[in-house]
């Protein structure tokens, strides 16, 4: 971690010019997921700094989820998260992280057929009669929990969708595909929440923990809804790409 020296002479602080060059060093795999990095008291010796300032320096690329911090054993770098881009695209979960080659495993917790609640028959924009089918999910990266999904999709238009295996199928193109109803627009809210002892079990981590709550409402091209999402997704694990254009 020696290629780089702190410039005495630059304007920019101390913290910040150590703070990059252990991302760097990260970005150019010399420090791998899982790597120990040396210890504070040698990381002031090796560029000469206070343990204030190297400190500081650690404190923000743990609160950026780049580092981790194990009491008792030192500074590691974390494992990476997962980028999800929403780029002026409508596609699902599994489209957007098998393009980068990850392993996404799925267990359907639940999938039954019920009467929505009334906020339910509003999002969805449901006649009196329509029942919907509720679809729960858990959702794995390389066998790891990452997110919880609960979908409802209005089941008059989707007849015999609980037949599908979602175990292996992807929502968005069984929509697609078999029902010839592709999703051209979502509608997504998302906010760090603190993980209740439900979601936390569901997720591997400690109730409390913090995550991205995300509400998800799918149009078609005529502007339709055809599923509403809440989900629940490790922050520690996620990274979301947005792209806008200006017309």
């Amino acid at each position: 971690m020696q290629n780089r020296q702190i410039d005495k002479s630059s304007p920019m602080p101390y913290h910040y010019q150590l703070r990059e060059i252990i991302r760097e060093e990260i970005r150019l795999d010399q420090w791998r997921a899982g790597d120990q990095l040396p210890s504070e008291h040698q990381l002031c010796e090796m560029y000469q700094l206070s343990r204030t300032t190297v400190r500081e320096a650690l404190d923000a690329l743990v609160n950026e989820g780049l580092l981790l911090r194990e009491k008792g054993r030192g500074t590691f770098v974390a494992d990476p998260k997962y980028l999800e881009s929403w780029s002026g695209s409508a596609i699902g979960y599994s489209d957007s992280l098998t393009k980068q080659g990850l392993l996404i495993e799925t267990r359907v917790m639940e999938m039954t057929r019920i009467a929505p609640t009334p906020a339910l028959r509003k999002e969805l924009d449901l006649r009196t009669q329509d029942e919907i089918f509720f679809l729960k999910r858990l959702r794995y990266i390389h066998s790891q929990p990452i997110l919880v999904v609960d979908s409802y999709i209005p089941a008059r238009l989707f007849p015999n969708l609980n037949e599908i295996d979602f175990r292996t199928c992807s929502l968005y193109q069984t929509f697609r595909d078999v029902y010839k109803t592709p999703v051209s627009r979502v509608k997504r809210v998302i906010e760090a929440i603190a993980a209740n002892e439900t979601v936390s079990a569901l997720l591997s981590i400690p109730a409390g923990f913090p995550i991205m709550y995300i509400e998800n409402t799918a149009y078609t091209q005529s502007g339709a809804p055809i599923e509403y999402y809440t989900a629940w997704r490790r922050g520690d694990k996620s990274r979301f790409q947005f792209e806008h254009s200006v017309p």
